[in-house]
């Protein structure tokens, strides 16, 4: 019997949670390598989220696939938009320091 690493009670070997305070014991699968999990980091994160989606032993490999597709994507059309946000901003600066149409 090993402690807890959480709440240092005794647990088995073979648990993958600590029965007392929840903890998962396993690396790689607790809820941030969840399906769940992920999908919230993508919202607060986007393409850096991609470590917890290939480090989840939960997630067969099709998912982490698409996940890395959907992923990149996103992380492509905000930096294109970034970038034509930063043409706008700097178009309207020469327009107004500049003064001519």
């Amino acid at each position: 019997m090993n402690p807890c690493p959480r709440c240092s009670n005794p647990i088995d070997e073979t648990d993958n949670f600590c029965r007392h305070c929840g903890r998962s014991l396993k690396p790689g699968t607790g809820f941030l390598f969840s399906h769940t999990g992920i999908i919230l980091m993508a919202f607060v994160l986007g393409p850096f989220a991609l470590p917890f989606v290939w480090l989840s032993k939960t997630i067969g490999t099709a998912a982490k696939w698409i996940y890395t597709v959907l992923l990149a994507a996103v992380g492509v059309y905000f930096a294109v938009l970034c970038y034509h946000s930063f043409l706008l901003v700097q178009e309207a600066a020469q327009l107004m320091l500049g003064g001519g149409f």
